[in-house]
């Protein structure tokens, strides 16, 4: 491994376990993702900090791959300003978050969950999860210093890639004279990144369609001379386009297996509970981003048909698919 770059692994609350931060020694000592804010992981940071002979007010420059607590909200825990906090344009209004944005992404849920046919009680418990997350995240204000494919600044050699798909502002960093990406939950050697369904940008209205774009990331990313992928949870990924190559196929059964599940109409969320019928519950949010990524494939594949009625869409097999 690249004695340049140092693995911190944290404990978080959430189901995924541990979260792993790395350091880059660069022109600027480079924090990339943070660690949940929570007490323990703060300790447990400062140790291994002071066991490589660093401490917090040594690192320079932080840059997030995406805006999830588990990855940002140890930052709140810095006690004096990081002289250089980096971002993508993407990443801006869900690190800093901002009020108008905030209104805008519950509006869209509002409106999203009403048409994939969710129950009103599971909404009210979507609504207090998403709450909840927010309690281990922190506000951070970046500088929008980090653009496809250029050089990061302070890091010669890695240039940032966007991996849009996990969420709509994942990027990843890649060196491409040693073949290290760094990739957040881009890719995970044990479990699938959920691509999870988000909002537009203020600006736009039509509704992305993550899986569509994780597919994309993950096969511009079987392109490149990857040697190792360094992800946000687990160990390195060595075998990265054989991974790459399994998770395409579980796609594509996952959706075959959701095309079978339409001998009749039927809206996302019940489909969603044929589909996890163990976790749904549970898991409304989740489930259901899973089940629509699935359907938009089947959709732009041509096998599947999406009706509006009364507000509520309704998805059938295509003639003849």
């Amino acid at each position: 491994m690249n004695q340049n770059i140092i693995t911190i692994s944290l404990p978080t609350p959430f189901p995924v376990g541990d979260v792993n931060v790395y350091l880059i020694r660069g022109e600027k000592l480079t924090l990339v993702d943070c660690g949940p804010k929570t007490p323990e992981a703060w300790k447990i940071f400062r140790e291994k900090l002071a066991e490589n002979g660093l401490a917090e007010k040594d690192i320079e420059q932080v840059i997030f791959t995406h805006y999830h607590p588990d990855h940002v909200g140890l930052y709140a825990y810095f006690k004096s300003p990081v002289p250089s906090v980096l971002a993508s344009l993407e990443e801006i209004p869900y690190l800093s978050q901002q009020k108008e944005f905030f209104v805008h992404r519950n509006r869209f849920y509002d409106g999203f969950y009403k048409k994939m046919g969710m129950p009103e009680e599971a909404v009210r418990f979507e609504y207090m999860k998403l709450k909840k997350y927010l309690e281990f995240s922190a506000v951070v204000h970046a500088t929008p210093a980090l653009y496809e494919g250029e050089e990061v600044p302070g890091l010669p050699g890695w240039t940032m890639m966007k991996t849009p798909g996990h969420s709509p502002d994942h990027l990843s960093l890649f060196h491409e004279e040693s073949g290290i990406m760094i990739g957040g939950d881009f890719l995970l050697q044990r479990i699938s990144s959920n691509a999870l369904i988000e909002p537009p940008l203020i600006t736009e209205t039509e509704r992305p369609k993550p899986l569509l774009q994780y597919r994309n990331s993950l096969k511009t990313a079987a392109g490149l001379p990857i040697d190792v992928i360094l992800p946000g949870h687990g160990l390195p990924i060595s075998n990265s386009s054989e991974l790459i190559k399994e998770r395409l196929a579980q796609q594509n059964s996952r959706a075959h297996a959701l095309w079978e599940m339409l001998s009749s109409e039927k809206t996302a969320y019940e489909l969603s509970k044929l589909l996890f019928p163990g976790i749904y519950q549970k898991e409304p949010g989740l489930t259901l981003s899973e089940t629509v990524g699935h359907l938009d494939l089947l959709e732009e594949e041509g096998r599947i048909l999406a009706k509006d009625l009364h507000g509520i869409i309704y998805y059938k097999r295509a003639e003849g698919a």
